[in-house]
């Protein structure tokens, strides 16, 4: 079977488990801690380097898409404003740099995009929100601000402190990297299991339509992202710049939704999961129909 769907079905499969064992809601303070493994991988193997002109246009979308979505629902309904903005600001996913490479694209490029993007959410997060949101987030900057450097920036750090004084330690754990996509099965069971909880407390007349509205923007930006930045990459970073501003890091932005919003707020970044990788999947198989998927064109792995 083609590794993209494979990995699909095992997102979805995550994502039905934990829908079907809400009590592990208990569990859902280790999502910054997943979070925060993923990352510290994923900086492990990036290093500082030039950016181009397409790096300025994509960290515009990633903001521009968020801001949009949100300025046209905010007058209709307050709920689903928040939800297109958390699902449009999302920075880039650790593991966009491993598909683009499955698909023949530059690695180097969509690296420094999840070190760009990610970086920019930990600083400008803790007071663009608040600012945005309202009154529910004013009194929250401070902890906000210091959870958001910790999630992202303490990864960053470590990471580079790490690669930088034990190159060799470094090689070795980069041979286990694949073992952070089973960590993000972890934290997809235990976002779904929290929703689950959520929705079985809270369900009334209006639900079903409600969360088929959340579904329908999900796919909706992933559309908008993945098409913009195709345009966006030109002719030399098409593909490049579509994956990273399409392929999110929603973990990020789900943990935010259930600290400072609601699961049903979380419902939109984790919709938004199996649309992107119900796109990839689609994309891997188009790319090589036989189902070998090529090894990435770096060291990068999949997390």
């Amino acid at each position: 079977m083609n590794q993209g769907v494979l990995r699909t079905i095992k997102l979805l499969a995550a994502m039905v488990l934990g829908l079907a064992i809400p009590e592990a809601h208990a569990f859902q303070y280790l999502i910054p801690y997943a979070i925060m493994a993923m990352l510290w991988m994923a900086f492990l193997d990036i290093r500082p380097a030039g950016f181009r002109r397409q790096h300025a246009f994509l960290l515009a979308a990633n903001w521009g898409v968020g801001l949009v979505a949100w300025a046209v629902l905010m007058p209709f309904n307050r709920q689903l404003a928040i939800v297109a903005l958390l699902i449009g600001l999302t920075p880039t996913a650790t593991a966009s740099a491993v598909v683009t490479g499955m698909l023949g694209g530059r690695v180097e490029f969509v690296a420094g995009s999840v070190l760009l993007t990610n970086v920019t959410a930990g600083l400008l997060f803790p007071f663009a929100l608040p600012f945005l949101l309202g009154s529910q987030f004013a009194m929250q900057t401070a902890p906000f601000l210091k959870q958001t450097i910790c999630v992202v920036l303490g990864p960053l750090a470590l990471a580079q402190c790490l690669r930088v004084g034990a190159p060799a330690w470094t090689q070795v754990l980069l041979r286990f990297r694949h073992f952070s996509f089973y960590l993000w099965l972890v934290a997809l069971f235990l976002v779904t299991a929290n929703a689950g909880h959520f929705l079985r407390a809270q369900w009334h007349a209006g639900g079903v339509v409600q969360i088929a509205q959340i579904a329908g923007i999900a796919l909706v930006l992933c559309a908008v992202n993945f098409a913009l930045g195709w345009k966006l990459g030109g002719a030399v970073y098409a593909r490049e710049t579509s994956q990273s501003l399409g392929q999110k890091n929603t973990l990020l932005t789900i943990w935010i939704a259930l600290t400072y919003a609601n699961p049903l707020v979380a419902l939109g970044p984790t919709f938004y999961v199996l649309c992107h990788n119900s796109y990839n999947a689609w994309q891997l198989a188009r790319h090589n129909p036989l189902g070998d998927v090529p090894k990435p064109t770096s060291k990068l792995r999949d997390s």
